[in-house]
């Protein structure tokens, strides 16, 4: 478990399926992060068993309430969405509309970096945006991520549509001189 001041980043159980599904099951949730909203609970089980009780993956809850408010994952090599090599991970996230603009992904985010250079050891994390994204964008860079490059017309399966992504990176040097 990672701890912040208002966070626990935690693995996933069972239990989290309703929330989820509450969360998950918003049209403005999924899309922007390039999955379909939830239809049903039962997608949200699914969803919870296949993809997300891993250990890349992290539920961020509310430490007052203990409620899950958004995830945020970790990606290595063959898990990644971007070719990076192993001494490199991507970030990954989303959080639950009743939460937006209380701060928690940029802190939620940044001890995830922290965990990932001083635990893991790793050089180089790397994360990205759908260029529409602004909100997402934000978080990016209230975290001190910079600019790398742009992947135009990247088709997305589960939405069958095509966007333009914005790739953005961190260094462990770099992170190093910003905290």
């Amino acid at each position: 478990m990672i701890e912040t001041q208002r966070l626990y980043l935690r693995k996933y159980e069972i239990t989290d399926v309703e929330v989820l599904y509450e969360l998950c099951k918003d049209p403005e949730v999924g899309p922007d992060c390039g999955w379909m909203q939830h239809k049903d609970m039962d997608e949200s089980k699914y969803v919870l068993e296949n993809i997300l009780i891993n250990d890349s993956t992290w539920a961020i809850v509310e430490k007052d309430t203990n409620r899950l408010v958004g995830n945020i994952s970790l990606m290595r090599q063959h898990d990644s969405h971007l070719v990076i090599d192993d001494t490199s991970a991507e970030i990954g996230f989303w959080l639950g509309k009743p939460y937006w603009g209380k701060g928690y992904m940029p802190e939620a985010c940044l001890a995830l970096m922290q965990y990932a250079f001083e635990d893991m050891g790793l050089k180089t994390l790397w994360i990205q945006h759908h260029e529409h994204n602004q909100k997402s964008a934000r978080v990016q860079a209230k975290c001190g991520f910079v600019y790398h490059h742009k992947e135009e017309n990247k088709y997305y399966p589960l939405l069958d549509v095509y966007r333009n992504n914005v790739v953005n990176y961190m260094t462990k040097e770099m992170w190093e001189r910003c905290k």
